[in-house]
């Protein structure tokens, strides 16, 4: 076998790990000059949408050699809407860096390779195919995706986001739900440090938002962030990131070629995060083509994850700031934390189930 994995992100490189496990090598094809993405930010990956699976960190380590250090772990997720303030308590999950940072995840598994990334070199899958027997595409671009077969958008989106300086507790994550600067999306601050955190709006480009003054959206959200956490938060470094396709692939596989990653459509739609995912994908591809599992086996669980968060975001959508304000309440009820912090169920399954009655309500 000759192997091509045209990508060194997460899914590309997690699949070249794996490879190397089985005793194959693979050629790492990366357009860029290093592995990771163009900016320095922070991720989080949080334990309850990743049902049956309660520790991502301890169960890669264990169950597939892939040691990965985070920032830090998750105690506590303060939910902030208009006039309500919740949190979740408990062993949440984890933030970790993405990008440039040079603790990134992409980092990280970059130095866990024993072959080498050939940086610099864009190729195309069609000259990639006719000299390699397998090819992984793990660009990370799913219009790479289209050039072979349909990708199913569901939403394109605009993240805005900045490193902010501030006092943090690692330990404390803060999400926020507030159409008036956050019109169907939501704004979320992940330290990575004590002095450190990513602060980031995001929301889709539906036709009504695009209407909206952006700069003035993140204004907003930013007077809204300091006012909660009572802060300056000054900004150290900006990034904006638009038109970013959130979908799914018709098929993951197409003869010998491995759609993984983002060109799987690894994003969860939900909170926008996928790290979990997009390393999924990249095993469970490599683990194919050693013969040791079906791809399209492996991954259907994946496309049922991605359903069932497309659909709490459906529903997230169509509430106004009073349902987000009743919804925020609610999870104060001990009960209703218990039920979404059960290890024993599924958390996205259970929270894109629980959200259809507050449609109704205010």
């Amino acid at each position: 076998m000759k192997i091509a994995i045209m990508g060194a992100g997460l899914s590309g490189l997690a699949c070249a790990l794996t490879l190397e496990k089985y005793g194959c090598q693979a050629d790492v094809f990366e357009k860029r000059g290093l592995a990771g993405d163009r900016f320095i930010y922070a991720e989080a990956m949080f334990s309850m949408f990743h049902h049956p699976i309660d520790d991502a960190v301890s169960y890669l380590s264990v169950e597939h050699g892939i040691h990965l250090k985070p920032s830090s772990t998750i105690q506590k997720t303060e939910i902030w809407t208009e006039n309500e303030r919740s949190s979740l308590n408990g062993h949440l999950g984890y933030v970790n860096m993405r990008g440039k940072h040079p603790a990134a995840y992409e980092k990280q598994l970059a130095d866990q390779l024993q072959g080498k990334i050939r940086f610099h070199q864009d190729v195309s899958h069609t000259e990639i195919s006719k000299e390699y027997t397998h090819t992984v595409l793990a660009t990370g671009d799913s219009l790479d995706t289209e050039k072979i077969q349909p990708y199913k958008t569901a939403l394109t989106v605009r993240f805005i986001g900045a490193i902010v300086a501030g006092e943090f507790d690692i330990t404390t994550v803060h999400t926020f739900f507030n159409n008036l600067f956050a019109p169907k999306g939501m704004a979320y601050l992940l330290p990575h440090s004590v002095h450190e955190a990513s602060l980031i709006l995001v929301y889709p480009q539906y036709p009504e938002n695009e209407v909206l003054d952006k700069d003035e959206l993140w204004e907003n959200c930013l007077v809204e962030c300091r006012k909660r956490l009572n802060q300056n938060l000054a900004l150290i470094s900006m990034f904006e990131l638009e038109n970013y396709r959130i979908g799914t692939t018709e098929t993951p596989r197409i003869g010998n070629t491995f759609f993984v990653g983002n060109c799987f459509g690894s994003i969860m739609p939900f909170l926008g995060f996928g790290q979990l995912e997009s390393i999924l994908t990249g095993i469970y591809a490599a683990q194919a083509i050693a013969g040791k599992g079906n791809y399209e086996d492996l991954v259907r669980p994946l496309y049922k994850s991605y359903h069932d968060s497309l659909s709490l975001r459906r529903g997230i959508e169509k509430l106004d700031n009073k349902q987000l304000d009743f919804l925020a309440a609610s999870i104060r009820n001990p009960l209703m934390e218990k039920l979404l912090l059960s290890k024993r169920v599924d958390g996205l399954k259970i929270a894109s189930r629980l959200i259809h009655p507050f449609q109704k309500r205010s």
